[in-house]
């Protein structure tokens, strides 16, 4: 009886931490790329460990007064973003369909999941953290200022906290996560990224 209720546990314990991982970018490594003011255009990369097997990275660049424009890379296990001195811009992350076509539908039953989680390895001034979960056309949003944080920061995100836009929405049916990583400070922003996941 022991035994039985040993493994009951083992189990349970099991699924209650069940993790369903979006990206650890230790696959579809990025070489550093530049963004300088008025370029856009999405870098794509595949991988193993991506949810989907596709990442998209796409940079705007709004304000770069001093010329030192937004940098990322993804290696070492890390997403790196660096805006220098009052550069503003977004960085978009996605994963799944979009307008480009270039990936498919991912049709994520994410029921199960109570929160979303961002691991840090570290980063400077506040800045604005912006995710949206796609059905279709209709989507939940959320959107948070993030402190600055000297070594790891687990940023955890309730997913009962989305705020449903359209009425198709529908947490059993994702087809695309976008997360946004903004810089509008006027001493820039940088950070490094090492885990986005579910659970």
């Amino acid at each position: 009886m022991k035994k039985v209720i040993t493994i009951i546990c083992i189990t349970m314990a099991f699924y209650m931490n069940a993790q369903l991982i979006v990206d650890d970018f230790t696959t579809g490594n990025l070489n550093n790329t530049v963004f300088d003011l008025g370029e856009s255009g999405a870098l794509f990369q595949t991988g193993n460990s991506i949810i989907g097997k596709s990442r998209r990275i796409h940079v705007n660049v709004r304000k770069n007064p001093f010329e030192q424009d937004i940098k990322v890379a993804v290696k070492s296990n890390l997403l790196a973003i660096s805006a220098s001195y009052d550069t503003r811009g977004t960085v978009y992350v996605g994963y799944g369909k979009d307008k480009t076509d270039r990936a498919a539908p991912m049709n994520l039953n994410l029921s199960k999941y109570k929160n979303l989680k961002i691991e840090f390895e570290g980063k400077s001034t506040i800045n604005g953290i912006y995710v949206s979960m796609f059905t279709g056309t209709s989507r939940a949003v959320y959107s948070k200022h993030v402190a600055a944080r000297e070594g790891v920061l687990v940023f955890t995100i309730p997913l009962k906290d989305f705020e449903k836009i359209g009425a198709n929405y529908t947490i059993k049916d994702i087809d695309q996560i976008r997360f946004q990583f903004d810089s509008r400070s006027k001493t820039g922003c940088n950070m490094a990224i090492n885990k986005i996941w579910f659970e």
